[in-house]
């Protein structure tokens, strides 16, 4: 509902409500069907890990992952609908908030001593979910190069296959963050904010922004190798206990 409503202010306010709403609507209700699925199928890890309880209900910062997750079909039809409307600047005002959502929910979590397990697969899961999206409408506004594009959906491919492989293998998902892939994450995210800022200025010190962007492209070929090293050393590793 609340997706809904964030997309009626956009088709609303710019007038493409009948044009993009049988679009939206089936996207997003199969989304969030999905979401659910999931959501049951790990209910028994809404548990607090320092000490073991299981929660009454959602805690704040499982709330605000939820939220980031739950906006990803949402930009997706709006990317589609800027296009032939003139929602560019708003949507990338959303996009900085959603941006800003991904630093409160771990820092509430751990304040508030309420860190769960499927707080942390959520949190994983949508922060390469994000990745995707904004990739793609990075890409589709060309604010960030091609090979660029390529380089971060390999990065985020061979993570998908290889979390696949360890779900199969393991039974279930045993999420556990490498230095390099939370830089590797880090790093992307940074590099977007900077594309944005690239736009404002309207490409003046192009060169330092590409600069950036073959730094962060080393990263991600580092964070690559890791993320193998990390399968394999997973693997090998015993599970740990439900």
């Amino acid at each position: 509902m609340a997706q809904c409503a964030l997309f009626l202010i956009f088709a609303v306010s710019a007038g493409f409500v009948t044009q993009y709403w049988s679009l939206f609507l089936p996207i997003s209700a199969g989304f969030h069907i999905i979401l659910l699925i999931m959501l049951l199928l790990f209910q028994d890890d809404f548990v607090i890990e320092s000490n073991g309880r299981k929660l009454d209900r959602i805690n704040l910062a499982n709330v605000i992952t939820l939220s980031r997750v739950s906006t990803l079909p949402t930009l997706l039809v709006l990317v589609i609908a800027a296009k032939q409307y003139r929602i560019r600047i708003p949507l990338l005002i959303l996009v900085a908030l959603i941006f800003l959502t991904d630093f409160f929910d771990g820092r509430i979590s751990r304040k508030t001593n309420q860190v769960t397990r499927v707080g942390r697969m959520m949190d994983s899961a949508s922060d390469y979910t994000l990745l995707v999206v904004l990739s793609v409408i990075f890409q589709y506004y060309l604010l960030i190069p091609g090979w660029f594009f390529v380089l971060v959906i390999v990065r985020l491919g061979i993570q998908a296959f290889l979390m696949a492989i360890l779900i199969v293998v393991r039974r279930r998902i045993e999420p556990k963050s490498t230095f390099m892939g939370k830089v590797t994450v880090a790093s992307i995210m940074v590099l977007y904010t900077l594309e944005i800022i690239q736009l404002a200025l309207q490409e003046r010190f192009l060169l330092v922004f590409r600069i950036a962007e073959w730094i962060v492209a080393i990263i991600i070929v580092i964070g690559i190798f890791d993320k193998i090293v990390s399968f394999f050393d997973a693997l090998k590793s015993k599970p740990s206990a439900p």
